[in-house]
């Protein structure tokens, strides 16, 4: 894939804000998360429909394509940061003018619902941009992620990233499968990283929306969705053809991902883990800090990266070729 590269920020850059998807319940938040980074030299711009709402969205599907298109198009802005996720870009996605932003070079940030416009990005026009933290969740509160600041920042700056050690999620019911993962890799592995929100991935699966990755090292998180739900959805991604055609899975948080009362069995995800490396001859990495969580990484949609194991209990990601 050739891919089309944003270019770096500046440590004093201007952000461009928009609401794509929900519209913004508490707006304190929004207020508190813009301070921050306006004390960390940054500049922001706000789209016209970031604090309305319409509905579920924070503005009729015109005015939210307007709104994104208008930061794009704004020469004042560096970078595009979205304010929260929800649901909606899927309605903009035969809307949204992908050209213009490969174009502008600006990089695109967010995750969860964002993750739509990521890999629409990649697909139609071969763009890189950023799952990563967003306004609202990440940066409207007082219990700031240390990530923000050691790997979001930096990521953004520089053209090439190379994680601390990260700890396997070490399971002592299940040793056969992580020794197995440590089998998969016994020298450091590359490929184009892409992934995001499980739902959202298979829900674009079949359309023109989803890049066709080969040799990828693929990254999943979901949130409040049952483990039979979860495997379900990789089921998709399976009968598809696409977990089988890649060099890694890197299965990311799952937060308030348990089986409830209105299961029929404790159906847990260790089990749906399990399951899915028995169908699979890749390496299916546990533990990513990313996700729904307060502590994620910034991770480029189409950008190279490496993993590899360090020992036994770590592995580092190194992430390259993702910006000018």
């Amino acid at each position: 894939m050739n891919r089309r590269l944003p270019k770096r920020i500046s440590t004093h850059a201007t952000f461009g804000v928009c609401a794509p998807s929900g519209f913004i319940a508490d707006l304190h938040r929004l207020d508190q998360a813009k301070d921050y980074l306006i004390k960390r030299g940054f500049s922001l711009i706000e789209s016209s429909h970031t604090r309305g709402q319409s509905e579920y969205f924070s503005g009729t599907d015109t005015e939210r394509l307007a709104d994104l298109h208008s930061l794009v198009s704004d020469n004042k802005v560096q970078a595009i940061i979205a304010a929260r996720g929800g649901y909606g870009l899927t309605r903009l996605l035969e809307h949204i003018d992908y050209e213009l932003i490969a174009q502008s070079q600006k990089p695109i940030i967010g995750f969860s619902d964002v993750t739509a416009l990521n890999l629409a990005l990649l697909a139609k026009a071969r763009y890189v941009s950023f799952q990563g933290p967003m306004l609202v969740p990440d940066m409207g509160h007082d219990n700031l992620s240390p990530y923000l600041e050691s790997v979001f920042e930096p990521l953004l700056t520089s053209t090439h990233f190379i994680s601390q050690r990260i700890p396997f999620l070490e399971n002592k019911n299940a040793l056969s499968d992580h020794e197995k993962t440590l089998n998969y890799l016994p020298r450091p592995l590359q490929g184009i990283l892409w992934g995001g929100n499980l739902s959202i991935l298979s829900h674009l699966t079949g359309t023109p929306y989803l890049p066709a990755i080969e040799g990828g090292i693929l990254f999943i998180e979901e949130v409040n969705e049952e483990p039979y739900k979860i495997e379900r959805m990789l089921m998709q991604l399976y009968h598809a053809g696409i977990l089988q055609k890649q060099s890694a899975l890197l299965l990311c948080q799952f937060n308030h991902c348990v089986a409830t009362d209105r299961s029929a069995t404790n159906y847990s995800l260790t089990q749906v883990i399990h399951y899915l490396r028995n169908k699979l001859s890749i390496p299916i990495i546990e533990n990513f800090p990313f996700g729904h969580v307060r502590d994620k990484y910034t991770l480029p949609i189409g950008g190279l990266a490496t993993l590899t194991c360090v020992d036994e209990r770590h592995y580092t990601i190194e992430l390259s070729q993702y910006s000018l």
